[in-house]
């Protein structure tokens, strides 16, 4: 599971693990509005080596805990840094589709281009987030972090696995004065 703006389109891609061996991988699910994409690896590969993390319930988690952001900011693999919930039930704007990621967990671990598509773990090392977005005027880490919260991932990726899409409900109105 990565962001869907880290594949940008792409229906292939690279996929590579701690340990340095890279598989290739084609994307078996996409929700853009969600900024969700699963992977699905197509190379010869052994699940005996893979240790999945755990998800937890990210509507337990509390402003001033303290969480830990994994991911490859600026190409460095690997990196963890850490921080606090800054808030919850924050709505992050998608400019790409137009529509919001509800429940945004914000957070002041630091959070930079390249940390896309990694976890935000709290301190039993379980997924509350996949970070997803920085707020910042120059484009780097000004302690305004985003990750979407493990209870969207939850909801949507088997859907997304299933189906390949997910359909988000909407209510079409627009509002308009009257005299």
């Amino acid at each position: 599971i990565t962001n869907y703006h880290v594949i940008d389109g792409a229906t292939a891609a690279d996929v590579t693990f701690v340990d340095g061996n890279t598989y290739s991988a084609k994307v078996v699910g996409k929700d853009a509005y969600a900024d969700l994409v699963i992977l699905q690896i197509t190379d010869n590969f052994s699940e005996e080596k893979v240790i999945p993390l755990p998800i937890a319930n990210s509507s337990n988690i509390r402003t001033a805990e303290p969480v830990v952001a994994i991911g490859n900011p600026f190409g460095l693999s690997g990196t963890i840094t850490t921080g606090i919930v800054s808030a919850q039930g924050r709505l992050l704007p998608n400019p790409d589709t137009g529509f919001s990621i509800p429940n945004g967990i914000q957070t002041d671990a630091a959070i930079n281009p390249g940390n896309s598509g990694g976890p935000l773990l709290n301190m039993q090392g379980q997924v509350v987030g996949m970070n997803t977005a920085i707020l910042s005027g120059t484009g780097g880490f000004s302690g305004l972090g985003f990750a979407i919260p493990s209870n969207i991932i939850i909801r949507i990726v088997p859907t997304l696995i299933q189906k390949g899409s997910y359909d988000h409900p909407w209510l079409g109105i627009s509002g308009g004065s009257m005299t």
